[in-house]
């Protein structure tokens, strides 16, 4: 109850029920107390304004012929008349009343002037006797009227009272609570929604039908659940974007903290190997002595040092350009062609057959130099470890969705296993990370990054006969 006393339903309630019965009680007030009176004198005026009308119409006819009038008069006013001479005989009467021929004396008047007698008797009777001129001469007229029914409809409403106060205040509670319920409901909607739009909860919406404030109110505040719901959902999806961001540069700052660890672990070995033949060198301690033949050695390490310095320098490069690459139109098929005369005379030495299939005029956008280093490093890898006498195949050709360069060497297998972290920096699958027998472990490496700011989809698979690299050019980069 408290709660309904405090909510604006229960404030329209009661306001609104105090009012319809207050209201309500004052008309009955004012009928029961002044009714009586504005009756009172507006019967007198009515009867005033009646006579002065009716004297106006006798004033042109003889007595004798104005019988219908003066039934007309007292007919239409309802009053009691009666028209004598100056000598009191009676010359008219209604037809209710008693003919009488002649009235007592103490009523006439002295004189023509008018003489009007109204009281208020127990049974509350109006009087008026005045003059009244005919053609043929002045009489005077008798009215008298009763009073008595206004006295009686007053008393009836005074003792109707009980049940009318009580029909007041059945209709006044219950008028009231139709009236809360119409203008609170809307209300106590809107007061839902915005409570579950508090708690960030947008699925329930106002109603707008109505044309009032309260629809203009219910239309706004939709209008601001739909901008707070695609607010929140933005700053969803952007909260969600930091936090990948966040996740990706700690993942990359793990990589670098983890490549600069390799790096280190890399340059020490050759450099402490060379510190250490030199030191033998020139101390001439054992084997040491002969100089010529670990200066070599040394030259040998210093040159393999130096072969991962610029790996680590074009690397760095790459970083560094990332999205931004000089992409032109380059032709495909040159670059490649021209790739594989580089190694001709590896191929050579390792009695490698060497078969092409370029396919001519493929042109595709691209950074020529960076795309031409990731090319050397696979066909450098499918001839390097393959073995003695193998076939290196390397193919470019059409596509349904554009072109594909396919380096296939045979006589070698990878473990499924190990296939991915071949692209991984410094990742070699000779265990004793001879550079005599491989290379860097950044050449795979480099291609991914090559190719993945580049776009250009790739894959490593064995097949039946060796090892397949793949590329493919999707239509998109080809140039306009």
């Amino acid at each position: 109850m408290d709660k309904l006393r405090q909510g604006i339903t229960g404030k329209i309630f009661l306001i609104t029920s105090l009012l319809l019965f207050v209201s309500a009680l004052l008309i009955f007030s004012l009928f029961y107390f002044l009714l009586p009176s504005y009756y009172y004198q507006y019967k007198t005026n009515r009867l005033e304004n009646g006579f002065n009308v009716l004297k106006a119409q006798v004033a042109s006819i003889p007595v004798t012929e104005a019988q219908e009038t003066l039934d007309t008069f007292a007919e239409q006013y309802n009053v009691g008349l009666l028209i004598v001479d100056l000598q009191g005989n009676v010359i008219y009467h209604p037809p209710a009343y008693i003919k009488l021929k002649r009235l007592p004396a103490d009523l006439l008047a002295p004189s023509l002037q008018v003489r009007f007698r109204s009281g208020e008797t127990k049974e509350r009777i109006y009087t008026a006797q005045k003059p009244l001129t005919f053609l043929d001469g002045t009489y005077i007229a008798f009215i008298s009227a009763t009073l008595q029914p206004i006295d009686e409809a007053s008393d009836a409403i005074f003792m109707f009272m009980p049940y009318v106060v009580l029909i007041i205040l059945l209709i006044s509670l219950g008028g009231a609570l139709l009236y809360a319920k119409v203008i609170s409901q809307p209300l106590l909607r809107i007061n839902r929604v915005a409570k579950r739009m508090a708690q960030l909860d947008f699925s329930e919406k106002c109603e707008e039908g109505a044309q009032d404030e309260i629809g203009e109110l219910s239309r706004s505040l939709n209008e601001l659940s739909r901008n707070l719901e695609a607010t929140m959902s933005d700053l969803t999806k952007a909260n969600a974007q930091l936090k990948d961001d966040i996740q990706r540069e700690r993942e990359q700052e793990a990589k670098r903290r983890e490549f600069l660890a390799t790096i280190s672990h890399e340059l020490k070995s050759p450099i402490t190997a060379v510190m250490g033949q030199l030191e033998g060198m020139i101390h001439n301690i054992g084997a040491y002595r002969d100089r010529d033949k670990y200066l070599q050695r040394s030259y040998a390490i210093m040159q393999g040092l130096r072969e991962l310095v610029n790996e680590i320098l074009e690397l760095s490069k790459l970083e560094m350009v990332g999205m931004s690459l000089k992409l032109e139109p380059i032709s495909l098929s040159d670059l490649v062609e021209k790739v594989i005369k580089r190694f001709d005379y590896f191929s050579s030495s390792k009695q490698i057959n060497l078969q092409t299939d370029i396919q001519p005029a493929v042109n595709v956008k691209a950074d020529s130099t960076w795309l031409e280093k990731a090319i050397s490093n696979v066909i450098d890898n499918a001839i390097k470890y393959a073995p003695e006498e193998a076939t290196v195949t390397v193919s470019l050709t059409d596509t349904d969705d554009g072109f594909c360069l396919r380096v296939h060497n045979t006589g070698t297998h990878i473990e499924e296993s190990q296939i991915e972290r071949l692209f991984q920096a410094f990742t070699r699958l000779e265990k004793s990370r001879n550079r005599s027998t491989g290379g860097s472990g950044l050449g795979l490496f480099i291609v991914k990054r090559i190719l993945e700011v580049h776009r250009f989809p790739y894959q490593l698979t064995n097949d039946e006969g060796g090892v397949l690299f793949t590329i493919r050019f999707p239509a998109s980069s080809s140039p306009d």
